[in-house]
């Protein structure tokens, strides 16, 4: 496999909208990969995470892995947090 087909394969993830690819424009690449566990007995969820790449509007690219972990908190506020920080990643490397 060469990475022009895995890069197209993490391109065209359908998964995880709500995460990294939320926090950034709509017309901005993301190859990624995102991963979620169960929760334990006491509502505790052990990790919600997204990884990938931003395909940067200058051409370079912006590698970023967000791991949430021992969350509380609801799997949509989860992806928001994951969004948030995206967002804030991608406003960086633009200005840069």
């Amino acid at each position: 496999m060469d990475r022009t087909h895995l890069k197209n394969i993490l391109i065209e993830t359908s998964t995880g909208k709500d995460k990294i690819k939320a926090g950034l424009p709509d017309n901005i690449a993301l190859g990624h990969k995102t991963g979620s566990s169960d929760r334990l007995d006491d509502g505790t969820k052990i990790g919600d995470n997204d990884t990938g790449v931003i395909y940067l509007p200058n051409g370079k690219l912006c590698f970023l892995a967000i791991f949430i972990k021992d969350s509380r908190e609801s799997d949509q506020t989860n992806a928001q947090i994951i969004a948030d920080i995206a967002r804030i990643i991608y406003n960086s490397a633009v200005q840069k």
